[in-house]
């Protein structure tokens, strides 16, 4: 994986320029342009008529399981713009009030079979957002916050009015795995920073972050020693200890050292709830058997002859590297020290992961094929694979892996190179495919060429 950034893309809804007269009569027409939807949604359509109106007296009722926590989450979005109180209620609806159903029998039409259908009907007597599911529900409420003015984003009070268009949406995503990829690896981003992405994704309907936790310049998740195997001498808390307080140095690509910093276990679960109650799955990469210069400076165990540092009685870890390079780090195919270490590390992230897969990296690997063949690097990662499933977990790596003993539901993302290996493992193993090509959907490249910013 070549190396990247934290960018966020943020969408926001668009009104009439128009400035002959106020704002509420423009946006209460029934001709006005529709907002920007972001993604756009599979059917929106203008009903004619008056616009609904958000007002002091206007409430959230909920209906249906799991409505009333889609509520919570949306009042709690609207009210600081607003200053509107927004009390997420049971029972009859008034003209003034925003409506939220989970609803499975709803009807949703050509996207019936889709758990995140969701539809918008929105009139001058009230809002009404209907789900297939919760996670359809939350979906709609986050279109309908485009809908409304852009200030519904604003931290602090604004003084406008807050219309809705009338009009009526249908919608359903195409794919189920929508994801995001944070690498904190090379800069760490603390539990608050990582929330305000969260909330970002959650607004473009993500449905999955990936959070690169581990890499050659730090080392990004807490493990502990808790449950070490016999024999196991490894003082797993010199990962963050260490290489927690490492990060990438400054380069031609950017002005300042990365930052430094670690998530404790209870930091980590805190992410995954915050996001799970915004319909977002995480999972976490630690990247091997490359990409591991992090783990080889925190733990002199792996620092065998076979490794890309061995020991010495002046250097018994490696030395920290906060350059760019890639493809020069990797652990020992031939140690059981190695897979002792993938196999305590994997144990805990799995524990303290709700999703079935765990992300297992496998790109760039480059020194450890110059040294022991492709043949090694594909040893290696089956014995890691097996691991992996060995704790209930299906695997994800990038697109290098896809030689290694796939089974049915293992993911092969897409990044660069040649498409062979994955297609073999789509069509004969049953693996899923992600498709994340590096030159298009990589925030950090270049869009052209000649664009004069960014990695090429």
């Amino acid at each position: 994986m070549a190396v990247g950034v934290a960018t966020v893309l943020i969408a926001a809804s668009t009104t009439s320029s128009a400035t002959a007269r106020p704002q509420a009569e423009r946006l209460a027409e029934s001709d006005a342009p529709l907002p920007g939807l972001v993604p756009k949604p599979l059917q929106v359509s203008a009903k004619g008529g008056p616009d609904f109106v958000l007002t002091g007296q206007s409430r959230i009722v909920a209906r249906g399981t799991d409505a009333d926590e889609v509520g919570d989450l949306l009042a709690a979005e609207l009210r600081p713009a607003t200053g509107f109180d927004l009390p997420v209620v049971t029972g009859r609806p008034t003209p003034r009030d925003v409506v939220l159903t989970v609803d499975p029998e709803a009807g949703f039409g050509e996207v019936e079979d889709s758990p995140e259908a969701y539809k918008i009907s929105s009139t001058a007597k009230g809002v009404r957002v209907t789900g297939a599911s919760r996670h359809g529900l939350f979906n709609g409420t986050q279109t309908l916050r485009q809908l409304l003015p852009a200030f519904a984003a604003s931290p602090s009070r604004v003084n406008t009015t807050w219309t809705v268009p009338a009009v009526s949406v249908l919608d359903a995503p195409r794919f189920g795995y929508r994801g995001l990829m944070l690498d904190v690896a090379r800069s760490f981003l603390d539990v608050g920073e990582v929330k305000q992405v969260i909330d970002a994704a959650a607004a473009a309907k993500i449905s999955v972050l990936h959070m690169h936790l581990a890499d050659d310049q730090g080392w990004r998740i807490e493990i502990t020693n808790a449950g070490r195997a016999a024999g196991d001498d490894i003082d797993y808390t010199a990962l963050t200890r260490v290489s927690g307080a490492t990060a990438v140095l400054g380069n031609p690509y950017q002005s300042a050292d990365g930052h430094t910093g670690f998530y404790t276990q209870d930091d980590y679960r805190s992410l995954v709830r915050y996001a799970a109650e915004r319909e977002i799955e995480i999972i976490p990469e630690i990247d091997i058997p490359g990409h591991t210069n992090a783990a080889l400076a925190a733990i002199p165990q792996l620092n065998t002859a076979g490794s890309s540092h061995p020991a010495t009685e002046d250097e018994p870890v490696a030395p920290h590297n906060g350059t760019i390079d890639v493809g020069y780090s990797y652990l020992d195919p031939n140690s059981e020290a190695t897979y002792t270490f993938i196999e305590h590390v994997f144990s805990q992230l799995a524990a303290l992961t709700p999703s079935e897969f765990l992300h297992v990296g496998g790109d760039e690997s480059h020194a450890m094929t110059q040294r022991y063949g492709h043949e090694g690097y594909v040893a290696f990662v089956e014995r890691a694979l097996e691991i992996v499933h060995g704790l209930g977990k299906k695997t994800i790596g990038w697109n290098e892996y896809a030689e290694s003993g796939l089974t049915a539901g293992d993911g092969v993302q897409y990044w660069a190179g040649t498409t062979e290996h994955a297609k073999r493992a789509v069509l004969e193993d049953g693996a899923k495919l992600l498709v994340s090509p590096g030159n298009m959907s990589y925030l950090d490249m270049k869009y052209h060429p000649k664009t004069p910013i960014g990695l090429s």
